[in-house]
């Protein structure tokens, strides 16, 4: 049930002919397609062979035994740019073990990517990022490289490994480059023998979900997983798939891990294949490449690996105007993927020109309100019609209670008559969708993360800290229940149009501040259109339908006598009662 409850929302009005239970209808219909989209949503399956032929070979193959080589002391280098510092390790060789941003300064409260990866004792790799193995020359991940660029070189970080014979040798150098968040790395593999070496070197990443920072029904959390972009889509496993791993060779563009609003990903070319595994709440990315050395030769292997936030604008780090890479692929908006994505794109041009995230959810709120103007009126004007005719309606149901198809041919009818609409909740069911992509887009885009507003509002991605934005909306809400003409008639329904904004408002109350700042303008919009329906009704003298030439089959309120308009008041007086 991830996030079900969070993405309900409501910007419909109430009628006096049942369209308060007609929204909460509305409402449950669309919060069980979620629940149910939870449930039923494909999830990566596992390959009960492929398991199988794992278990089998890790119960045939031996241990690798670490190999013997000359035990370096720990030295660790740190590439430093505008947008980041990250430090390798020569434990494990040549590891990342730290990674912070630092442009923005928002980024940087984030602390350190890699918090979930450390490991116990520093000499040792662990589940650091980035590790390698190799059979061929015995590398395997605990094993040692020497550090042989410069201490004070923040440009460069190099650390080679050799074996006592002097027979192989790896050489990793990772190198700053002047696009953000991106990191050139370059590994090359010697072989000083008279035989051709064949194996694959396994390069691998890791993260874990933090305990605490889990997604909740009501609280994004930290959303992890491990991440391959494969055949043209995106294939990952979270924290959720315990104990199940995949394997793909297809188009292989990218590996990664990564979380709500960041990344860490590595270009795969050369030929590779990819696997993702979930090892008991371990997430593991692995990329896998084919090496061949011909005797005395040596091979070099280039990839890019960026580090950074989740922003469209970053991810795309190739040639100018190459997008062949994908890694936009990374952000994930699950299912509401058709409107989130453009919602994004739009958010952020609209940040682009203001400069705030703000100011461009609220421009976004009021072109979705314009656009649906004409729906929403159409829809208020219906409504408030049908309320007036509801004693009509009832006169119907009474008169053809013993012939329900006479009965619905009669209400068609009426509505034609007078123009009235029967799809009342049309506007709510349009703006559903657009509500939960808007929290999609919030929850997965790193350009909102901690992105602040003004006053009281630091961080859009968070909940409101004094609540303020949600206890608005609330008051909106049933503000604008109330300038809906003769909304409710019987306690029921007045009951209903209090009692659902409030507990809307109580779910907002955990939701980012920056969907109930949408909730906030979309709902003066609708009291404003609220109050335009109201005072465009009032100036209408009287609901005239519009008669064909032949009247014979035509059910008129001037036809009704007097007795049978009292006859019918008395029985909504009583229904209130």
């Amino acid at each position: 049930m991830e996030h079900a409850l969070n993405y309900l929302s409501y910007n419909g009005q109430g009628d006096g002919n049942g369209g308060s239970g007609r929204w909460a209808i509305a409402m449950g219909l669309m919060l069980l397609v979620l629940l149910v989209f939870q449930y039923l949503a494909p999830k990566p399956q596992v390959d009960p062979n492929a398991q199988k032929a794992e278990q089998t070979k890790a119960q045939a193959a031996p241990a690798e035994a670490v190999p013997v080589a000359v035990k370096y002391d720990l030295a660790p280098r740190t590439l430093s740019t505008d947008t980041y510092d990250v430090t390798f390790t020569n434990a494990g060789g040549g590891r990342v073990s730290s990674f912070l941003l630092k442009e923005p300064d928002r980024y940087s409260e984030h602390g350190d990517f890699i918090r979930s990866q450390k490991p116990e004792v520093d000499s040792k790799g662990g589940i650091l990022p980035l590790e390698v193995k190799f059979g061929a020359f015995g590398i395997v991940p605990e094993t040692q490289f020497k550090t042989v660029s410069a201490e004070n070189d923040h440009k460069q970080a190099r650390f080679v490994y050799q074996d006592l014979s002097g027979n192989y040798e790896f050489e990793k150098t990772f190198t700053a480059t002047d696009k953000p968040y991106v990191v050139h790395a370059s590994f090359k593999l010697t072989n000083r023998t008279a035989q051709a070496l064949a194996d694959d070197l396994a390069i691998s990443m890791f993260i874990r979900q933090i305990k605490g920072e889990e997604p909740g029904l009501f609280t994004p959390g930290s959303y992890v997983a491990a991440k391959c972009y494969t055949g043209g889509s995106m294939k990952y496993l979270d924290a959720t798939d315990k104990d199940k791993n995949k394997s793909f060779d297809n188009n292989l563009k990218w590996f990664a891990v990564d979380e709500s609003y960041f990344a860490m990903a590595m270009t795969a070319n050369h030929g590779a294949s990819c696997e993702i595994r979930n090892d008991d709440g371990l997430l593991k990315s692995t990329l896998n490449v084919p090496v061949v050395i011909q005797p005395n030769q040596a091979v070099t292997y280039d990839f890019d690996i960026f580090m950074g936030p989740k922003e469209a604008r970053y991810l795309n780090f190739g040639e100018p105007a190459d997008k062949s890479l994908e890694l936009e692929a990374v952000i994930d908006y699950g299912f509401m993927e058709v409107l989130a994505k453009p919602m994004a794109w739009i958010l952020d041009k609209f940040h682009d020109w203001t400069g705030n995230w703000g100011i461009a959810i609220i421009i976004l709120t009021l072109i979705v309100r314009i656009l649906l103007w004409p729906i929403a009126q159409k829809s208020q004007v219906s409504m408030s019609r049908m309320s007036k005719i509801a004693p009509l309606m009832q006169e119907i149901q009474e008169k053809y209670k013993d012939d329900p198809a006479t009965m619905q041919q009669k209400q068609l009818e009426l509505y034609q008559q007078y123009k009235i609409s029967p799809f009342g909740c049309l506007p709510l069911l349009i703006q559903m969708p657009i509500f939960f992509a808007l929290y999609r887009c919030i929850f997965v885009t790193g350009g909102l993360y901690r992105a602040p507003f003004y006053g009281w509002i630091h961080d859009l991605s968070a909940p409101d800290p004094y609540f303020i934005l949600p206890i608005i909306s609330v008051l909106l809400l049933v503000g604008q229940q109330l300038l809906t003409p003769n909304a409710a008639k019987n306690k029921q329904q007045k009951i209903m149009m209090i009692a659902m904004p409030v507990i809307f408002g109580a779910m907002m109350l955990f939701l980012p501040s920056g969907l109930c700042l949408y909730m906030v303008i979309s709902s003066t919009f609708s009291m404003v259109q609220s109050y335009y329906v109201r005072r465009l009704i009032a100036r209408e003298e009287d609901i005239v339908p519009e008669k064909g030439d032949d009247d014979a089959n035509t059910i008129d309120v001037e036809a009704l006598s007097s007795k049978d308009k009292r006859a019918a008041k008395r029985r909504e007086e009583s229904k209130e009662s």
